[in-house]
């Protein structure tokens, strides 16, 4: 009876005490090392910095990549004049898979199909995620922080390397962009 007693009290307490605020976490990856990647690698928190970053998670034979790819791309000018700028970063989802010639083919170049002009990163299935204070590496991939991701998949991170957002359709509709700008908003 007292362990009854004592589950009811931590029951009704429960909403005094204050919730455990999510870690933000960072990474740094190889990029194909083009202009728009602004250097051989990317720093998600170096970039955090000047505004929230939205991740597209990229494959190079997924359809849904290519057009979220031109999605993106057609409000990527408008997104990087707003204040503070929504930035994006396309990460290479399957790279025991797929090149970098792969990925510099498909997505790298304005004669590329579906260009990107916004940093296009390359990482290993082992990159490690850091914490954002002090990018101390953690035991976790990029990918399995991520959860594994399939593809396409976006995530709006905020300044903070916390994830607030994250996609749930393969194709690119005007609701979802609706939601990335609203998110945005929210954010800042």
């Amino acid at each position: 009876m007292r362990i009854f007693g004592v589950l009811v009290a931590l029951l009704f307490l429960s909403g005094c005490i204050d919730p455990v605020t999510e870690e933000g976490r960072v990474f740094t990856l190889q990029t194909l090392d083009r202009v728009e990647d602004a250097g051989a690698n990317y720093s998600l928190k170096e970039n955090l910095s000047e505004g929230p970053v939205l991740i597209l998670f990229i494959g190079v034979g997924c359809i849904g990549c290519k057009e979220w790819t031109d999605e993106l791309r057609s409000n990527h000018q408008e997104w990087m004049e707003m204040e503070p700028p929504l930035q994006l970063v396309s990460i290479e989802r399957y790279p025991s898979f797929e090149s970098q010639e792969d990925v510099a083919l498909e997505f790298g170049s304005p004669e590329s199909n579906h260009y990107t002009p916004w940093p296009i990163t390359l990482p290993s299935d082992e990159d490690p995620i850091r914490k954002y204070d002090d990018e101390t590496k953690l035991s976790s991939t990029v990918f399995e922080y991520y959860g594994m991701p399939g593809t396409p998949t976006l995530m709006l991170i905020d300044e903070d390397g916390v994830t607030q957002w994250k996609s749930s359709t393969y194709y690119p509709d005007s609701e979802t962009i609706s939601e990335i700008e609203t998110q945005y908003k929210d954010l800042i």
